[in-house]
Protein backbone atom coordinates (compact mmCIF):
# COMPACT_ATOMS: atom_id res chain seq x y z
CA UNK A 1 0.00 0.00 0.00
CA UNK A 2 3.16 2.73 0.36
CA UNK A 3 6.49 2.16 -1.29
CA UNK A 4 9.67 0.99 0.75
CA UNK A 5 11.01 4.66 1.67
CA UNK A 6 7.71 5.36 2.75
CA UNK A 7 7.02 2.70 5.35
CA UNK A 8 10.86 2.80 6.38
CA UNK A 9 10.19 6.97 7.45
CA UNK A 10 7.72 6.37 9.82
CA UNK A 11 9.99 2.90 11.11
CA UNK A 12 12.95 5.11 11.16
CA UNK A 13 11.66 7.19 13.46
CA UNK A 14 10.43 4.21 15.82
CA UNK A 15 13.88 2.95 15.61
CA UNK A 16 16.07 5.63 15.80
CA UNK A 17 14.34 8.23 17.76
CA UNK A 18 14.93 11.32 15.59
CA UNK A 19 14.22 12.82 12.61
CA UNK A 20 17.38 13.59 11.88
CA UNK A 21 18.80 10.48 12.93
CA UNK A 22 16.53 8.69 11.04
CA UNK A 23 17.60 10.92 7.95
CA UNK A 24 20.81 10.21 8.20
CA UNK A 25 20.68 6.33 8.65
CA UNK A 26 17.76 5.77 5.70
CA UNK A 27 19.85 8.60 3.62
CA UNK A 28 17.02 10.58 3.40
CA UNK A 29 16.56 14.27 3.95
CA UNK A 30 14.94 15.45 7.60
CA UNK A 31 12.18 16.72 5.30
CA UNK A 32 11.06 13.38 3.54
CA UNK A 33 11.57 11.60 6.58
CA UNK A 34 8.60 13.84 8.30
CA UNK A 35 6.30 14.09 5.20
CA UNK A 36 6.66 10.53 4.44
CA UNK A 37 5.90 9.48 7.89
CA UNK A 38 2.49 11.42 8.43
CA UNK A 39 1.74 9.77 5.12
CA UNK A 40 2.12 6.58 6.57
CA UNK A 41 0.73 7.24 9.37
CA UNK A 42 -2.53 8.40 7.44
CA UNK A 43 -2.66 5.73 5.25
CA UNK A 44 -2.81 2.80 7.55
CA UNK A 45 -4.59 5.51 10.45
CA UNK A 46 -1.89 5.14 12.90
CA UNK A 47 -0.82 7.73 15.29
CA UNK A 48 2.13 8.59 16.90
CA UNK A 49 3.68 10.10 20.20
CA UNK A 50 6.49 10.45 22.17
CA UNK A 51 6.65 8.29 25.34
CA UNK A 52 9.72 9.02 27.50
CA UNK A 53 11.51 10.27 24.49
CA UNK A 54 10.64 7.13 22.68
CA UNK A 55 8.19 7.19 19.64
CA UNK A 56 5.70 4.96 19.38
CA UNK A 57 2.51 3.87 17.64
CA UNK A 58 -1.05 4.68 19.71
CA UNK A 59 -3.31 3.23 17.53
CA UNK A 60 -4.60 -0.37 16.36
CA UNK A 61 -1.89 -1.48 13.63
CA UNK A 62 -2.31 -4.59 11.99
CA UNK A 63 -2.53 -3.76 8.29
CA UNK A 64 0.29 -1.82 9.19
CA UNK A 65 1.82 -4.96 10.48
CA UNK A 66 1.25 -6.76 7.21
CA UNK A 67 2.53 -4.72 5.19
CA UNK A 68 5.64 -3.96 6.88
CA UNK A 69 6.04 -8.09 6.85
CA UNK A 70 6.26 -7.48 3.02
CA UNK A 71 8.54 -4.53 3.21
CA UNK A 72 10.75 -7.06 5.59
CA UNK A 73 11.21 -9.55 2.75
CA UNK A 74 11.65 -7.49 -0.03
CA UNK A 75 14.78 -6.60 1.86
CA UNK A 76 15.95 -9.79 2.36
CA UNK A 77 15.56 -10.29 -1.23
CA UNK A 78 18.15 -7.20 -1.62
CA UNK A 79 15.75 -4.74 -2.39
CA UNK A 80 16.93 -2.41 0.13
CA UNK A 81 19.66 -2.32 2.68
CA UNK A 82 18.83 -4.86 5.66
CA UNK A 83 18.97 -2.75 9.41
CA UNK A 84 21.10 -3.96 12.33
CA UNK A 85 20.99 -2.56 15.85
CA UNK A 86 23.93 -3.31 18.58
CA UNK A 87 24.68 -2.66 21.78
CA UNK A 88 27.24 0.28 22.50
CA UNK A 89 29.84 -1.50 22.41
CA UNK A 90 30.04 -4.21 19.36
CA UNK A 91 28.62 -1.23 17.32
CA UNK A 92 32.23 0.26 17.35
CA UNK A 93 34.21 -2.63 17.57
CA UNK A 94 32.45 -4.74 15.66
CA UNK A 95 30.48 -2.88 13.09
CA UNK A 96 32.12 0.31 11.82
CA UNK A 97 32.33 0.25 9.07
CA UNK A 98 28.26 -0.57 8.82
CA UNK A 99 28.98 -4.39 7.20
CA UNK A 100 28.01 -4.51 3.51
CA UNK A 101 24.45 -4.57 2.66
CA UNK A 102 23.21 -3.28 6.09
CA UNK A 103 22.52 0.07 7.53
CA UNK A 104 23.54 0.73 11.30
CA UNK A 105 21.13 1.58 14.11
CA UNK A 106 22.31 3.97 16.86
CA UNK A 107 23.43 1.07 19.28
CA UNK A 108 22.42 3.00 22.53
CA UNK A 109 19.05 0.87 23.10
CA UNK A 110 19.17 -0.07 27.06
CA UNK A 111 17.57 -3.23 27.77
CA UNK A 112 16.17 -6.27 25.92
CA UNK A 113 12.46 -5.07 25.56
CA UNK A 114 12.81 -2.13 22.93
CA UNK A 115 15.37 -4.32 20.99
CA UNK A 116 13.28 -7.55 20.88
CA UNK A 117 10.27 -5.70 19.81
CA UNK A 118 11.94 -4.14 17.23
CA UNK A 119 12.82 -7.37 15.57
CA UNK A 120 9.26 -9.20 16.61
CA UNK A 121 8.07 -5.79 14.66
CA UNK A 122 10.15 -6.41 11.68
CA UNK A 123 11.78 -2.58 12.04
CA UNK A 124 15.28 -4.50 12.27
CA UNK A 125 16.23 -7.51 10.60
CA UNK A 126 19.05 -7.70 13.21
CA UNK A 127 20.80 -7.06 16.86
CA UNK A 128 23.69 -7.66 18.29
CA UNK A 129 22.88 -8.61 21.97
CA UNK A 130 24.49 -9.59 25.19
CA UNK A 131 24.30 -12.74 26.79
CA UNK A 132 23.20 -13.97 29.06
CA UNK A 133 20.06 -12.16 28.59
CA UNK A 134 19.00 -13.91 24.92
CA UNK A 135 15.84 -14.81 23.59
CA UNK A 136 15.13 -18.24 25.23
CA UNK A 137 16.10 -21.17 22.66
CA UNK A 138 12.55 -22.56 22.81
CA UNK A 139 11.25 -18.67 21.24
CA UNK A 140 8.93 -19.71 18.42
CA UNK A 141 9.82 -16.49 16.62
CA UNK A 142 13.74 -15.64 17.29
CA UNK A 143 17.11 -17.23 17.17
CA UNK A 144 20.32 -16.17 18.94
CA UNK A 145 23.36 -17.18 16.83
CA UNK A 146 26.44 -17.22 19.24
CA UNK A 147 29.38 -14.55 18.27
CA UNK A 148 31.38 -15.05 21.72
CA UNK A 149 31.48 -15.48 25.28
CA UNK A 150 33.41 -14.01 28.60
CA UNK A 151 33.54 -13.10 31.81
CA UNK A 152 31.74 -10.19 33.53
CA UNK A 153 33.91 -8.60 35.82
CA UNK A 154 33.66 -5.49 38.55
CA UNK A 155 34.65 -2.46 38.07
CA UNK A 156 35.70 0.84 39.65
CA UNK A 157 37.32 4.03 39.95
CA UNK A 158 40.70 4.60 40.00
CA UNK A 159 40.64 6.06 43.55
CA UNK A 160 38.05 3.64 44.48
CA UNK A 161 38.89 2.68 48.34
CA UNK A 162 38.40 -1.22 47.74
CA UNK A 163 41.28 -1.26 45.16
CA UNK A 164 43.34 -1.19 48.29
CA UNK A 165 42.10 -4.53 48.91
CA UNK A 166 44.39 -7.23 48.92
CA UNK A 167 41.63 -9.52 48.81
CA UNK A 168 37.93 -9.11 48.52
CA UNK A 169 34.50 -11.10 48.69
CA UNK A 170 30.89 -9.97 47.79
CA UNK A 171 30.40 -9.48 51.56
CA UNK A 172 33.03 -6.26 51.05
CA UNK A 173 31.13 -4.51 48.42
CA UNK A 174 27.87 -4.00 50.57
CA UNK A 175 28.97 -0.54 51.85
CA UNK A 176 28.92 1.10 47.98
CA UNK A 177 26.82 1.76 45.85
CA UNK A 178 26.27 -0.64 42.50
CA UNK A 179 24.81 0.61 39.45
CA UNK A 180 21.55 -1.33 38.67
CA UNK A 181 19.60 -0.36 34.94
CA UNK A 182 15.62 -0.28 35.01
CA UNK A 183 14.13 -3.89 36.32
CA UNK A 184 13.62 -6.01 33.78
CA UNK A 185 16.25 -4.61 31.05
CA UNK A 186 18.39 -7.42 31.68
CA UNK A 187 16.65 -9.93 33.97
CA UNK A 188 19.21 -12.66 34.17
CA UNK A 189 21.69 -10.30 34.84
CA UNK A 190 19.79 -8.21 37.71
CA UNK A 191 19.11 -11.38 39.09
CA UNK A 192 22.75 -13.06 39.20
CA UNK A 193 23.91 -9.77 40.45
CA UNK A 194 20.98 -9.21 43.22
CA UNK A 195 22.04 -12.63 44.49
CA UNK A 196 25.46 -11.27 45.43
CA UNK A 197 24.05 -7.96 46.68
CA UNK A 198 24.64 -5.69 43.80
CA UNK A 199 22.92 -3.96 41.29
CA UNK A 200 21.64 -1.87 44.26
CA UNK A 201 21.75 2.15 42.52
CA UNK A 202 18.75 2.79 40.12
CA UNK A 203 19.74 4.68 36.55
CA UNK A 204 17.07 5.50 34.74
CA UNK A 205 18.86 5.37 30.94
CA UNK A 206 16.80 4.05 28.33
CA UNK A 207 19.58 4.99 26.16
CA UNK A 208 23.10 4.28 26.73
CA UNK A 209 24.92 7.68 28.26
CA UNK A 210 28.58 7.10 29.31
CA UNK A 211 28.43 9.78 31.69
CA UNK A 212 25.49 7.91 33.90
CA UNK A 213 27.14 4.53 33.37
CA UNK A 214 31.18 4.01 33.70
CA UNK A 215 30.98 8.15 34.28
CA UNK A 216 29.64 7.43 37.77
CA UNK A 217 31.81 4.60 38.11
CA UNK A 218 35.39 7.13 37.60
CA UNK A 219 34.00 9.20 38.97
CA UNK A 220 32.07 8.60 41.74
CA UNK A 221 32.38 5.44 44.27
CA UNK A 222 29.76 3.21 42.44
CA UNK A 223 30.76 -0.03 41.47
CA UNK A 224 30.03 -0.39 37.63
CA UNK A 225 30.19 -4.01 35.46
CA UNK A 226 32.37 -4.28 32.14
CA UNK A 227 33.93 -7.21 30.16
CA UNK A 228 36.65 -7.08 27.97
CA UNK A 229 34.38 -5.68 25.20
CA UNK A 230 33.33 -2.88 26.97
CA UNK A 231 36.76 -2.07 28.27
CA UNK A 232 38.10 -1.82 24.96
CA UNK A 233 35.93 1.30 24.82
CA UNK A 234 35.78 2.40 28.37
CA UNK A 235 38.69 4.82 27.88
CA UNK A 236 41.11 3.58 30.51
CA UNK A 237 39.42 5.37 34.00
CA UNK A 238 37.79 1.57 35.37
CA UNK A 239 39.72 -0.61 37.37
CA UNK A 240 38.99 -5.06 37.89
CA UNK A 241 38.00 -5.73 41.33
CA UNK A 242 39.29 -9.59 42.28
CA UNK A 243 36.02 -11.26 41.76
CA UNK A 244 34.64 -13.84 39.62
CA UNK A 245 30.70 -12.38 39.36
CA UNK A 246 28.41 -15.46 39.42
CA UNK A 247 27.04 -14.67 35.19
CA UNK A 248 29.17 -15.11 32.01
CA UNK A 249 28.43 -12.50 28.98
CA UNK A 250 28.89 -13.02 25.10
CA UNK A 251 27.67 -11.08 22.06
CA UNK A 252 25.43 -12.92 19.55
CA UNK A 253 23.19 -12.45 16.42
CA UNK A 254 19.86 -12.20 17.10
CA UNK A 255 17.55 -12.69 13.85
CA UNK A 256 14.11 -14.30 13.23
CA UNK A 257 14.17 -17.95 12.15
CA UNK A 258 12.48 -17.17 9.45
CA UNK A 259 15.86 -15.22 8.41
CA UNK A 260 18.38 -17.24 10.16
CA UNK A 261 19.35 -19.66 7.44
CA UNK A 262 19.49 -16.68 4.84
CA UNK A 263 23.15 -15.94 3.29
CA UNK A 264 23.15 -12.18 4.58
CA UNK A 265 23.13 -13.68 8.15
CA UNK A 266 26.11 -15.95 7.12
CA UNK A 267 27.83 -13.22 5.53
CA UNK A 268 27.01 -10.67 8.43
CA UNK A 269 28.21 -13.18 11.14
CA UNK A 270 31.41 -14.53 9.43
CA UNK A 271 32.15 -10.76 9.23
CA UNK A 272 31.51 -9.74 13.04
CA UNK A 273 33.60 -13.30 13.49
CA UNK A 274 36.53 -12.01 11.45
CA UNK A 275 36.32 -8.40 13.47
CA UNK A 276 36.10 -10.33 16.83
CA UNK A 277 39.63 -11.93 16.47
CA UNK A 278 41.81 -9.40 17.07
CA UNK A 279 40.31 -8.38 20.33
CA UNK A 280 40.09 -12.09 21.02
CA UNK A 281 43.57 -11.85 20.75
CA UNK A 282 44.61 -9.19 22.93
CA UNK A 283 42.16 -10.60 25.21
CA UNK A 284 42.38 -14.65 25.90
CA UNK A 285 38.84 -14.19 28.02
CA UNK A 286 37.24 -14.01 25.17
CA UNK A 287 36.04 -17.09 23.52
CA UNK A 288 34.69 -16.64 20.04
CA UNK A 289 32.38 -19.31 19.02
CA UNK A 290 32.63 -21.77 16.25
Amino acid sequence: MVDLETLAALDGLLWLRTGEAAAQTLSLNQSTICRRAQQCQRVFGVETKKVDGEWDLLADHALLLAERSVHQQARWLGHGPLRLEATYWSRPLLCDPAPNGWVLGLGNIVGMPRNLSLLRLGIVDAWIGAGPDLPEPEDPELTALPLSEMPVHCVVGPNHPLLERPSLRFEDLSPFPSLALPSGAYPKVEAALKQVGLWSSPVRMDRYDRRRWEGLSEEQLTIGYATAMSLEISGGGLHRLPLDLPIRSGDALIVKRAFASSPSIAALRQTLLERLAPIAARHPEIVIAT
